[in-house]
């Protein structure tokens, strides 16, 4: 297997397995990927060259709408690793449910009701992504169609201080 200068192996590697297992990890689009774009476009594909099966797990309802937001904000998931959570059907189970049925591994989500894990079964590693009530939903650079609701901006800090 060929490495680069760090011990990260290189895209004609092949994917690298620990213990020869590939995983799957998951990431949720708003206040996740939306939030911090430039981050996880590019920590998406090193976790991909280092062998992670990468998946999308958004409550958004049009899968259509999904999949053009991801492209227009350069996010390169395959269409299958793409999935609509459903929220009215599965309540805050809904993402648990695909984690379940898809085997994942982690997921990275900004609301705790959605790593919620009401089965029985080991769970997978939840990551909950603390909100930053300073950095809107969605980052100023990014495109979509959902009017202005996440680009509301707080006052700083200092502002707030009344005495």
């Amino acid at each position: 297997m060929g490495f680069a200068g760090g011990g990260i192996p290189t895209k004609t590697a092949g994917p690298y397995l620990h213990r020869g297992t590939m995983y799957k990890i998951a990431f949720d689009i708003g206040g996740v990927l939306s939030k911090y774009p430039d981050f996880f476009r590019t920590l998406l594909p090193a976790l991909e060259m280092g062998g992670m099966e990468i998946h999308v797990i958004t409550d958004m309802h049009d899968r259509a709408e999904t999949l053009k937001m991801l492209a227009a904000n350069e996010f390169s998931v395959a269409e299958e690793h793409v999935h609509n959570a459903d929220y009215k059907q599965h309540g805050e189970a809904c993402k648990a449910i695909i984690l379940r049925d898809l085997k994942i591994d982690a997921i990275v989500d900004d609301f705790p009701g959605y790593l919620v894990w009401p089965f029985e079964s080991p769970a997978p590693i939840r990551l909950h992504m603390q909100p930053d009530p300073y950095k809107p939903y969605w980052d100023d650079s990014w495109e979509c169609s959902g009017g202005d609701f996440g680009r509301r901006k707080y006052r700083p800090k200092e502002d707030l201080n009344t005495d």
